[in-house]
């Protein structure tokens, strides 16, 4: 299942290079794959767009960051997305 997740973290340059330099030689947990992540340095955000179906892979990989705070939510694929929609608006 896919999944995007907001990470928020304190606006501190010490903290955003430090993000930055362990993002680039993270090892992601079994099971879980980044599909696009995105880093807003001066905004204080990481938005991470992962695939896994394990709910043991995602407790690993927001433990590996304490700095960030996550809000997760699941993500409908494109081909069901506007099916899905239709039905919840109606």
């Amino acid at each position: 299942m896919h999944y995007v997740a907001i990470g928020t973290f304190a606006r501190d340059a010490l903290i955003s290079k430090e993000i930055v330099s362990r993002r680039r030689n993270y090892t992601y947990p079994s099971a879980f794959k980044n599909v696009q992540s995105y880093l807003d340095a001066q905004g204080g955000r990481a938005v991470i767009h992962f695939e896994t179906d394990s709910a043991e892979s995602i407790l690993r990989y927001t433990a590996d960051w304490p700095e960030l705070s996550f809000d997760i939510f699941p993500v409908v694929p494109s081909e069901k997305a506007w099916e899905t929609y239709l039905q919840t608006a109606e």
